[in-house]
């Protein structure tokens, strides 16, 4: 991914084969925007799964939409009016913006995103607008966040299954804990990270079979290059973007 390198873990819980998490990461034509998507449906089994298998199909379609926002809202009607019985889901949207370096993202009661900044602390992302899980309420409006990455930041999407894994005095880990566990891990690189954090958890956890499914998308932004020819590659980018949205240029994606 153009700005950005990364990892995917997703393990369905003990019981079942099939999970209810969804992850989608595609990568457009022009290599400019890359999008996140994780879903969790709610429960596990063969039910969750057969939610998660329906909403493939629109979910490619979706892929190619940049306002996170207006992907929660389509979701939200989408389980709304085809599934009912209670269904509902959390979600956790994002778009990285290779040129200018921005990271959208929105969220529909997922747990909160957290990254890793040029300080070296793992916090958790502002979730000022974040909304209801979709399927819940009809009438609500769901909101994106944006920032810039200027450096070395570390991201850390992720299902609930994450703060919900066994500490071994029995309790969760939740979110202080994930943070701290995070904070602990004594590598630089990115497959050392990775590694380490999976093994960390399957220590915590007492196995890799966990209660619920989890996924896991590790991202690391690649600091901006400097000098002039940054510059240079920066004003044709910004002047191609401009040509872009004057003329609704079409952006389909990719898988990543």
């Amino acid at each position: 991914m153009p700005g950005l390198e990364g990892f995917l873990l997703s393990v369905p819980c003990a019981d079942d084969e099939a999970g209810g998490d969804i992850y989608h990461v595609t990568v457009c034509d022009h290599g400019v925007f890359s999008k996140f998507l994780l879903i969790d449906v709610a429960g596990h089994g063969e039910a969750a799964a057969a939610i998660s298998s329906r909403l493939q199909k629109p979910l490619h379609q979706l892929m190619t939409e940049l306002d996170n926002s207006a992907i929660l809202d389509h979701l939200n009607r989408r389980i709304l009016t085809s599934e009912g019985n209670g269904s509902f889901a959390t979600v956790a949207a994002a778009t990285y913006n290779h040129w200018d370096r921005s990271w959208n993202y929105a969220s529909a009661g997922h747990p909160f995103m957290l990254m890793k900044g040029n300080e070296g602390r793992w916090t958790r992302l502002p979730e000022c607008c974040a909304g209801p899980p979709v399927g819940v309420l009809g009438d609500t409006a769901y909101y994106q966040n944006e920032i810039r990455l200027q450096g070395d930041e570390w991201l850390l999407l992720f299902s609930d299954a994450l703060i919900d894994i066994r500490r071994p005095d029995g309790g969760r880990l939740g979110f202080e804990g994930v943070i701290d566990l995070l904070d602990g891990i004594d590598a630089d690189d990115l497959p050392g990270f990775y590694q380490a954090l999976v093994d960390a958890l399957v220590r915590s956890n007492g196995g890799d079979r966990f209660e619920d499914d989890l996924t896991l998308i590790l991202l690391r932004h690649e600091p901006r290059p400097d000098g002039a020819l940054e510059r240079l590659r920066e004003g044709g980018q910004r002047l191609m973007m401009r040509w872009m949205k004057r003329n609704e240029h079409p952006c389909r994606s990719q898988p990543a």
